[in-house]
């Protein structure tokens, strides 16, 4: 007996991008489970969200807590040496190095300073209150987490999916037929070159704006080209979706703190803490948090839209476009007939 299909081709598209994103977010939720177990942490992961550590920790940094086996091996001393601990003040955790420990009653009481603070801390941390000592940290990428928990950042995060899941609706096919030719690989520089940007603040100790500026004009040219380059366009909107979620919002988020010098310990109304753990809510957003997403639009958006209407005249036939489409798959020559 034979089983008909009962799926069409695109609802089985569809269903394969949705499995992806499960695999992936039990990817990361494995992750986060490994890391708890190894690290031995409540919170293992954790992201920078004040410029109080600067530059030895980066707001948008994340974080790896680790356990204190010890309590008596915390190393207090100035910068650089003394340990870097996170610990819990009223209800806000704070990511500050110890510079000096003393005495208290039968533990330790840690007198802690940010990096690019003049002052310590006004009181002391007992021990009860550390949860853990920073073992690494990564660089910038720890926006993305900070940036779905808003509304305005999950709205835009799902409407880009929303685009690129139903691209055959919005963007009805209505060329002949697909260009063939060979994959320009060149045409991918760009999405290469923009991410290293980002890594090499691991030794960027300065302003990363100009860095970022140099990134964001890569990203643009990247908008332009990878409509023209992909073959099969599913293909195209999703790794274009991919990089903007992994590369672009850190990116745009990062250079707001720069440009306005907001950071996310403004998102959120309430004191706030430098640094908060990778969970899903937090406090009610502040009228700052709306000028941050207004910038981050503003630096993105053109790109967005960029990106989606070079797609969607392409798959229309627009003729220019189509040609290009063709001739970029034959040669990078696009004076080549």
């Amino acid at each position: 007996m034979r089983w008909e299909p009962i799926l069409s081709e695109s609802l089985k598209d569809y269903a394969k991008y949705f499995l992806f994103f499960i695999v992936l977010a039990g990817v990361a939720w494995g992750g986060f489970l490994a890391l708890k177990s190894s690290l031995g942490t409540q919170y293992p992961v954790m992201v920078v969200v004040s410029q109080s550590m600067v530059p030895t920790l980066n707001v948008g940094d994340f974080i790896l807590v680790g356990s204190i086996s010890d309590i008596d091996d915390v190393v207090a001393a100035p910068q650089p040496d003394g340990d870097i601990l996170v610990f819990l003040r009223s209800d806000d955790y704070i990511v500050h190095r110890t510079v000096r420990k003393e005495p208290y009653d039968d533990g330790w009481a840690f007198v802690t300073k940010g990096d690019n603070n003049n002052m310590e801390d006004g009181r002391a941390v007992l021990e009860d209150y550390v949860i853990g000592r920073v073992v690494r940290n990564i660089p910038v990428f720890g926006y993305f987490p900070l940036f779905i928990k808003t509304t305005r950042g999950l709205g835009l995060t799902l409407a880009l999916m929303a685009v690129v899941f139903f691209a055959d609706n919005l963007m009805p096919d209505r060329r002949g037929g697909l260009p063939g030719g060979s994959f320009p690989w060149l045409t991918l520089l760009p999405f290469t070159l923009s991410p290293l940007v980002l890594f090499s603040f691991w030794f960027v100790q300065d302003s990363h704006l100009e860095l970022e500026l140099l990134a964001l004009a890569l990203w643009y040219v990247g908008c332009v080209v990878a409509p023209l380059a992909f073959e099969d366009d599913d293909t195209g909107l999703m790794f274009w979706l991919y990089h903007f979620v992994l590369t672009v919002i850190p990116l745009g988020c990062d250079m707001v703190w720069w440009i306005k010098g907001i950071t996310p310990s403004m998102w959120w109304l309430g004191d706030g803490g430098s640094t908060v753990p990778v969970t899903w809510l937090l406090q009610k957003e502040s009228p700052l948090y709306i000028t941050a997403f207004n910038q981050f639009a503003l630096t993105v958006l053109p790109g967005c839209l960029l990106f989606f209407c070079i797609t969607a005249a392409k798959r229309r036939g627009v003729e220019p476009l189509v040609v290009l489409n063709h001739r970029l798959r034959r040669s990078l020559d696009l004076t080549q007939v």
